[in-house]
C-alpha cells in the first residue's frame, strides 16, 4: 500500500510541474507582449517630451534673449541720460524740496511803540553776545544776557499775545494799567538790564586797562616827556 500511495504522490507531483510548464509556455508570449507595450509606451512618452523641447526652446531661448536685450537697452539709454546731464552741468537727480519759509516774527503783532522796543533790545543783546568773551569767568550779566533772547524776551512776548483781542487797550491790573502799558513796563526792566551789563562790561574793559598801566609802570617805570619825543626831535630842539 505503501508502494501504491508514493506513486500516486509522484503522478500529481508531475502533473503539477507539467500544468506549470504548459501555463508558462503559454504565458510567456503575453510577457513579452506586456513588456513591449511597456517599452513602447516610454518611449512615445519621450519622444513627446523631445517634440515639446524642439518646439518651445526656439520661443524660450528667443524670449530670454529678448528680456536680455531689453535690460541691456534700459541700461544704455540710463547711462547716455546721466553723461548728457553732466555735459550740461545739470544734476541727473530730481531737485530738492524748496526749504520751508522762516516762521513769522511775533513782534510783528505788537503796537508800533513795543514792536520798536524789542528791536532795540535784540540788538543789544546781540552786541553783548558778540563780546561774550570779555566778560569774567562765571558772570552773571553774561547768563543773564544769554537767557535774554531765547528765554526772557520769548516769554514776555508770549505772555502779553496771548491776552483776549483787546486787553491791549483795556485796563487789566488793579491800578488800571492797559495790557500795552504791563508789556512795556516788562520790556522797560529786560532793557534796563541790557543797559546795566553793557555798562559792566565797559567799567571792566576800562579797569582791565587801567591794571595793565599799573603793570607796566611797576615793571618799566612811568615814562618822562621827553620819553615821548623821537632823537631826531630832540636833536633839532637843542
Amino acid at each position: 500500500m505503501h508502494d501504491g500511495s508514493g506513486r500516486r504522490r509522484k503522478r500529481r507531483w508531475w502533473r503539477k510541474i507539467g500544468f506549470g510548464a504548459v501555463v508558462a509556455i503559454l504565458a510567456f508570449p503575453w510577457a513579452l507582449a506586456a513588456v513591449a507595450i511597456l517599452i513602447g509606451l516610454v518611449a512615445a512618452a519621450f519622444g513627446v517630451v523631445v517634440a515639446l523641447a524642439a518646439a518651445i526652446g526656439p520661443w524660450v531661448a528667443l524670449g530670454y534673449g529678448g528680456y536680455w536685450l531689453w535690460r541691456r537697452s534700459a541700461r544704455n539709454r540710463q547711462m547716455h541720460a546721466a553723461w548728457g546731464a553732466g555735459q550740461s552741468g545739470q544734476p541727473s537727480v530730481a531737485p530738492a524740496t524748496p526749504p520751508a519759509p522762516p516762521p513769522a516774527d511775533v513782534a510783528e503783532r505788537l503796537p508800533p511803540e513795543e514792536h520798536a522796543q524789542v528791536g532795540r533790545i535784540r540788538r543789544k543783546a546781540t552786541v553783548l553776545l558778540q563780546q561774550a568773551d570779555r566778560f569774567p569767568a562765571g558772570s552773571r550779566n553774561l547768563y543773564l544776557v544769554e537767557r535774554m533772547l531765547d528765554q526772557y524776551l520769548p516769554s514776555t512776548l508770549d505772555a502779553y499775545l496771548a491776552l483776549p483781542p483787546g486787553a491791549a487797550e483795556l485796563p487789566i491790573t488793579a491800578d488800571r494799567r492797559t495790557g500795552a502799558q504791563v508789556l512795556r513796563g516788562q520790556l522797560d526792566i529786560l532793557e534796563a538790564k541790557l543797559d546795566e551789563a553793557a555798562e559792566d562790561l565797559r567799567q571792566v574793559n576800562v579797569d582791565k586797562l587801567l591794571a595793565n598801566e599799573r603793570f607796566l609802570e611797576e615793571h618799566f617805570g612811568r615814562r618822562s616827556q621827553g620819553d615821548l619825543t623821537l632823537p631826531q626831535e630832540r636833536d633839532r630842539t637843542a
